[in-house]
């Protein structure tokens, strides 16, 4: 989606032009107002869809199985964290 600032329109405005708004949110988000608060936001099908790839789940570890947290205690840092670890040991090396 663009980097477009939020379009921030009335309930009554967003009602009475409606297919207007949802074009518009194709291109931008919409902010719906009541008495002057935005209370939702419209967004394309597309960047809904982008936004729940990102969204994260919090799993407490006394509901992972026991494959799982073998795997995590026995995870390896890659070498860029590896090389970052170097680093913040000796600020001087580089």
């Amino acid at each position: 989606m663009s980097n477009k600032p939020l379009l921030a329109v009335s309930a009554k405005e967003a009602a009475s032009k409606f297919g207007f708004y949802t074009d518009e949110a194709m291109l931008r988000p919409v902010g719906i107002q009541r008495h002057g608060t935005t209370r939702v936001v419209m967004i394309s099908l597309n960047e809904y869809e982008r936004l729940l790839r990102r969204d994260r789940q919090v799993i407490r570890t006394e509901d992972l199985d026991d494959e799982t947290i073998e795997a995590i205690l026995n995870a390896q840092p890659g070498e860029r964290s590896r090389e970052a670890g170097r680093r913040l040991a000796d600020p001087d090396a580089g």
